[in-house]
């Protein structure tokens, strides 16, 4: 198996990871939080669906039921933290920006 760079240029599996490293290393915290917001937002659909297909199935999956319904709280009030992390981090890039703009 083998990469490319954006040139074209096929990449050793070595030289792949090293770039890969710098890369991640490189993602910013705002980077970070709007990617976990995303995923975090992916899971809830996937609970909320598990607790449709609990509910609907009772008989057999009401212990499931109990556990997403936990699962929910607790993936919900990571969300919001998330979002207001997210939320201060928008507003300190915003006034990085009119710092930097007005000097």
């Amino acid at each position: 198996m083998f990469w490319k760079d954006k040139q074209g240029n096929k990449l050793t599996r070595k030289e792949f990871m090293s770039r890969w490293k710098v890369g991640i290393q490189m993602v910013t915290p705002l980077q970070q939080v709007r990617i976990q917001v995303r995923s975090t937002k992916i899971s809830l659909i996937g609970i909320i669906a598990g607790i449709g297909v609990s509910i609907y199935k009772f008989e057999n999956l009401w212990w499931v039921l109990l556990i997403l319904l936990g699962v929910l709280g607790v993936t919900s009030m990571q969300l919001v933290g998330m979002i207001q992390k997210r939320n201060i981090l928008e507003n300190i890039e915003k006034l990085k920006k009119e710092v930097d703009d007005n000097d």
